[in-house]
């Protein structure tokens, strides 16, 4: 953030970029996951309000995580995406559910096999 030297402002973009992510304590939950973040402070809370803290003072590039964001608004947008996220999350988010499913669709198939089999019978 220096003015003495030419710079791209790749960090303070990244720091800004994260603060865009990181809303509470479950975005820094996620991102710890997934592996992008590593919580050396303590809680989750904490790492979220220094975030949030931080970003006021920062200066960034505005194009230079545009490509990410484009990326990430694209795939939030995908129809198929939103639907297979909203059925997961409303019939399938416990596992015994979506086992449940899975029996129901296999006693369908055997089922109708079993009817198939019942009218065209082998001679």
């Amino acid at each position: 953030m220096c003015p003495d030297f030419d710079n791209d402002f790749t960090v303070t973009s990244y720091m800004c970029f994260l603060d865009s992510l990181i809303d509470g304590a479950e975005d820094v939950r996620e991102l710890s996951n997934a592996g992008i973040l590593h919580n050396g402070l303590g809680t989750d809370g904490e790492v979220a309000k220094l975030f949030n803290k931080m970003n006021t003072s920062l200066v960034p590039s505005p194009m230079i995580y545009s490509g990410v964001k484009w990326q990430i608004h694209n795939h939030c947008k995908n129809m198929w995406i939103n639907y297979a996220a909203k059925a997961y999350h409303t019939y399938f988010s416990i596992r015994w559910t979506f086992l449940a499913f899975v029996g129901a669709i296999a006693s369908l198939f055997l089922s109708a096999l079993q009817t198939y089999y019942t009218i065209h019978q082998p001679k």
